[in-house]
Order: structure tokens, then sequence, then C-alpha cells
């Protein structure tokens, strides 16, 4: 009979063990969740934090604005998270805003990516924008907007293409794999407050290998983001005597190499429909006229891309199967300022 009691205690004690195994799980709501991270720089040189938190007031979500500061951007946040009066969770954050000072520093900018990377907290499938507004201010006028709510600045990259068709998004890991190809550089949406909206979208800066090297208008990204075989759909584009709505597009690329010279076919394809125009302005000048606009316009911002050795269009991976890995290394600075493209137009109405 001893022998048995001691059985059945061990067996309570083991079973007492086992249920003690959640004993370091929070409730949600002692729990505090930020959705969006600011990164930017003091003056005196120490990285400052800024979290947007959503929380629930009067029945109406909002949001409050915590700030932190340190020498690192762990210390930074293993102060707001000291400090506050819940656990703070970081594996829920949507969005990082890095203020243009720490994103002009190629190193500084690179470090943080590598920090975001590498954080066990941090998703690496955030999204990751650049303002040039102090990032406190951005993330704390979200209150000042009639019928918004906390997680509206996150939405506004979430629209859906044929919505808003300029405004992309970019995550952390995809500038984390930017820093070290080769053959295709990124664009980072650049973003500030708007006085009557959340956020307003001003383009993009384009990084090679964590470098800012050129600023594109919303109009010019657009046409990258087609050229990378991303659909056009839901553009709307004024021509001055009737403005159109792309409804379809698609692109064909052709790469080749003549005398260790690169070149390229392009055929792009845009289906249309007007919304309006004036009167006696026909098909074929409308036709005619957006043609001449988006080659114009390829061609401004491939001579510029070119002429810094960006390849923003990532026209260097469609030569993978031409030119070896080894010699593919030096795309940007050999073979892409030789690169001839033939870019042509074809714009049908539906």
């Amino acid at each position: 009979m001893g022998k048995n009691r001691l059985y059945k205690l061990f067996f309570a004690f083991m079973t007492i063990m086992l249920l003690c195994g959640c004993w370091d799980i929070k409730d949600i709501n002692k729990r505090t969740i930020p959705l969006v991270l600011g990164i930017s720089k003091t003056k005196g040189g120490d990285y400052k934090i800024t979290l947007q938190i959503p929380v629930l007031k009067n029945e109406r979500q909002v949001s409050k604005v915590v700030t932190g500061t340190g020498e690192t951007i762990t210390s930074a946040l293993g102060k707001i998270r000291t400090n506050s009066e819940n656990a703070v969770d970081y594996t829920q954050i949507r969005l990082i805003v890095v203020q243009n000072h720490l994103a002009h520093n190629q190193k500084e900018f690179t470090n943080v990516v590598k920090f975001l990377m590498g954080s066990e907290e941090i998703p690496s499938r955030s999204l990751i924008a650049i303002t040039d507004e102090n990032v406190e201010d951005v993330l704390s006028r979200i209150n000042d907007k009639l019928g918004v709510h906390a997680s509206s600045i996150y939405d506004f990259f979430n629209k859906g293409a044929d919505w808003a068709p300029e405004v992309f998004s970019t995550s952390v890991w995809e500038v984390y794999r930017s820093l070290f190809s080769s053959t295709k550089d990124i664009a980072v949406p650049l973003i500030r407050s708007g006085k009557n909206t959340v956020l307003i979208f001003e383009g993009s800066d384009i990084l090679k290998n964590g470098e800012i090297m050129d600023r594109l208008k919303p109009e010019e990204i657009q046409l990258i983001r087609v050229l990378q075989n991303k659909n056009e759909k839901g553009k709307i584009e004024s021509l001055g005597f009737a403005s159109i709505m792309v409804s379809n597009s698609s692109i064909r690329l052709k790469p080749s190499l003549i005398n260790n010279k690169p070149s390229l076919s392009s055929d792009l394809n845009i289906k249309i429909n007007v919304l309006e125009r004036n009167d006696g302005i026909t098909n074929k000048k409308i036709i005619e006229e957006l043609e001449r606009i988006i080659e114009e316009r390829f061609f401004q911002i491939l001579k510029r891309m070119q002429e810094s050795h960006t390849d923003i269009f990532g026209f260097g991976q469609e030569f993978q199967q031409l030119i070896s890995y080894n010699e593919l290394k030096n795309w940007r600075n050999e073979y892409y300022p030789d690169l001839k493209v033939n870019f042509e137009v074809k714009v049908n109405m539906e």
C-alpha cells in the first residue's frame, strides 16, 4: 500500500507540473500590441523608437503613441517594454516607417534592415516605408482624422491593386534581399501625413544595396511595376483632352546578347476604357497619345537609372541564361550602361 501511495503522489506531482506549462503566457487584455513602428535618430545619435498602439476609447478604436530612445534599437525597444504597464508584444507589427535622415545613411539604414530581418519578434513580412517628416508626427496625427481607426496607416497599403495601383508595398525581407542583389534594385514607398487623409503617397526612393540613388513620382513607379510583370489594372491616366483607366496590361521581355552587348525587346500591351473625352477627340488620337506618353516616360527613367547604374527594372535577371553567374555580378557596371531596350507600347480599347 505504501508503494502504491508513493506512485500516486508521483503521478499527481507530474500532472501539476504539466499544468504549469503556460505560466508565462499573458492574456490578450494584458498585452500591448503595437501595429506600426517608427525608427529615427536623435540629435545626440541615439535611436528613437515610436510605436503606434491601438486602444479602445468610448467604444471606438483609436491609437496612442509611445516613444523610447537608446544607443541601439534593441535597447530602445527594451526601455519601452520595461516602462509599459502591460507586456509589449512586437510580433504583430505590420508597418515600419523610417525617417529620411536615417534612410539616407547607407551604413545605418543597412544595419536597421539587418536588425529587423534578424529580429525574432518583429516579422520580416512587415512592410517598410520612408518619410521626410518627423516619424512621431506621422503616427500621432492619425487620431486627428475623422472616421479613421488605429489600423488605418497599415490599411493604406492594402487597398488592393484595382483601387489604388500606384500605391505599392515593400516588405522588410525584400529590402534585405536587395542588399545582396547584383541584378535588381528596389523601391521603398515614400509617405507623409495627410491634411484630410491619414497618409499621402509621394512616390518612392530607389535603393541600390541599401543606398538611396533616386526618387520617383507615383506615375513613374507604376510603370516600373508594370515592367516587373505586375498588372496596371485600375490605373487612371489624364491626357489633357481625355481620361482613361487601364483595365488590363501584360509585358513580354526578350533578352539577347550581341557582341557581348545586352539588348532587350520589350512589348507592353494595355487595354483601356475611356472615362471622359473632349468633343471631337477620336479613339486613334487617345491611343497614339497614351503610347507616346508611356514610351517617353520609360526612356526618361531608363536614362536616369543607367547613369546611376541602378537597375530598378530588374532587367539583369532576364540575362541569367545568357551571362554567367560570375560575370552577372558585374551587371550594373559592365553590362547595364550599354543595355539597349526596344520598348514598344500597344494600346487597345475594350
